[in-house]
C-alpha cells in the first residue's frame, strides 16, 4: 500500500465500492448530527437499526423470525462482530477451525482471543469443503468453526449440503458456528445458505454481518451479530467491554435507508464476468467467483512469487493487486495467487487491467 501510494498506482486490491452511501443514509446522519445526537447510543444498538436488520434477516429465507430486542447487536463493523463472537465462545488455549483460504485478519483475531487457529484447506480448483479434512482437525480442544460464505478471497459459496454437514458436525461436537456473511447479497450463480437456516444448530450459531458492502459505507463501520437470546446476552456483555457501542449519528443514518437502497449481485455481475475473462485471457488461473467482490487468480507462468509479482506491478506497471500470502497459513501456497477486486470504478479497473496486460505481454517477449 505504501509503495502504491507513492507510485500513484491504480488500486484493484481493496474492496472499496465505486459509489458512496445512499442519499437517505447521509441525509439522516447529517440530520442526527445537527439535532444533537452526539452522545452514547444504547450499547446493543439503536432500536430502529436493529429492527431494520431483523426484518431483513427474517425475510431472507433463513426461516428465522428474528427478535430485534433480544437477537440483534450492532457492532463496530463485522470485524468487531467476529471478535466478540470469538471472545464469547472460546477460552485461552481453545482451538478454532478456519476454512482456508480465509479473510486475512482471521488468524490474528483468533490469537488475540487467546485461542489457536486451525486452518483446513478448501479443495481446488473450485474451493469446495472437504468434511473429512474438517473432521480430522477436530480435537478435544476445538470450540468453534469460523466460516465465510461467500468467501473472501475465493468467491466460493458453501452450498446447502456443505452447510448441513458443517452444522451437523457443530451439533455433534458441541461447537460454536461463527458465520461471516458480509457478502450475502452478492451471490451470482448459487443460493446463499446460512447455518442460521438449520434449526438444530441455531442455538450455537452466530451470524456476523455488515452494512459496509451492501450500503456502500465501508468507513461507517456498522456491523452486527445475530444470535439466539442466550448467546446474544453474552455477546452484548463482551461488546460493552470492547467498544461499549457504535456511532449514534451513523446508526441513525443507516436506520433510515430504504429497501431499494441495498446493493444487489446484479449490479456487479457484468464486472465480475469481465474481470474474470480479462485475467484468464492473460494466462492467470481463474475460477469465476460464485459470490463476493474478488477474483483469486493463480499467477501460473507469470511468476514464482505473488509477493514479487505484486511489488513489480506497483513499481513497473502502476497497478496494485493483493498478493495471496495473507490468505493462507502456508506462505508457499499463498505465493501462487493474487487477489483482484471487481467492485471498484469500472474505468479505473479497465485501465489497471490494460496496464497489467501490457506488463504480462512484456514479460513474455
Amino acid at each position: 500500500m505504501r509503495l502504491a501510494n507513492e507510485a500513484g498506482a491504480i488500486d484493484i486490491a481493496l474492496g472499496i465500492p465505486q459509489l458512496g452511501p445512499p442519499v437517505s443514509a447521509v441525509t439522516a446522519a447529517t440530520a442526527a448530527l445537527s439535532s444533537g445526537l452526539h452522545q452514547y447510543a444504547p450499547p446493543a444498538g439503536l432500536p430502529g437499526l436493529r429492527r431494520m436488520i431483523a426484518n431483513q434477516f427474517s425475510s431472507s429465507g433463513r426461516g428465522w423470525d428474528v427478535d430485534p430486542g433480544t437477537e440483534v447487536t450492532i457492532t463496530c463493523g463485522a470485524t468487531e462482530a467476529i471478535m466478540i463472537a470469538l471472545l464469547s465462545t472460546t477460552d485461552p488455549g481453545d482451538e478454532v477451525i478456519l476454512l482456508e483460504p480465509y479473510f486475512e485478519v482471521y488468524p490474528g483475531m483468533v490469537e488475540l482471543a487467546g485461542a489457536i487457529p486451525v486452518p483446513v484447506p478448501l479443495t481446488q480448483p473450485d474451493w469446495r469443503l472437504d468434511m473429512a479434512a474438517v473432521a480430522s482437525r477436530i480435537t478435544s480442544r476445538t470450540r468453534a468453526i469460523l466460516l465465510n460464505t461467500p468467501n473472501n478471497p475465493t468467491g466460493s459459496v458453501l452450498n446447502r449440503g456443505e452447510i448441513r454437514d458443517l452444522t451437523n458436525m457443530c451439533v455433534e461436537h458441541g461447537l460454536a458456528c461463527i458465520s461471516d456473511e458480509v457478502y450475502e447479497r452478492f451471490v451470482f450463480d448459487a443460493d446463499h445458505v446460512s447455518p442460521a437456516s438449520v434449526p438444530e444448530c441455531r442455538e450455537r450459531t452466530i451470524v456476523a454481518g455488515s452494512l459496509s458492502k451492501s450500503l456502500r459505507m465501508t468507513g461507517w463501520r456498522l456491523g452486527y451479530c445475530v444470535a439466539e437470546p442466550g448467546l446474544t446476552t453474552v455477546l452484548r456483555r463482551v461488546h460493552e467491554r470492547t467498544t461499549v457501542g457504535t456511532s449514534h449519528p451513523l446508526q441513525s443514518g443507516a436506520a433510515a435507508v430504504l429497501p431499494e437502497d441495498f446493493c444487489t449481485a446484479e449490479m456487479l455481475r457484468e464486472r465480475r464476468d469481465a474481470v474474470s475473462a480479462r485475467l484468464s485471457g492473460m494466462g492467470f488461473d481463474v475460477q469465476t467467483p460464485e459470490g463476493g467482490w474478488f477474483v483469486l487468480a493463480g499467477v501460473g507462468p507469470h511468476s514464482a512469487s505473488s509477493s514479487q509479482l505484486a511489488r513489480r506491478l506497483v513499481t513497473e506497471a502502476g497497478v496494485l493487486v493483493a498478493p495471496g500470502t495473507a490468505f493462507f497459513s502456508d506462505r508457499a501456497e499463498g505465493e501462487r495467487w493474487i487477489r483482484v477486486t471487481f467492485a471498484r470504478d469500472p474505468d479505473a479497473t479497465d485501465k489497471a487491467l490494460e496496464l497489467l496486460a501490457d506488463f504480462v505481454a512484456g514479460q513474455d517477449r
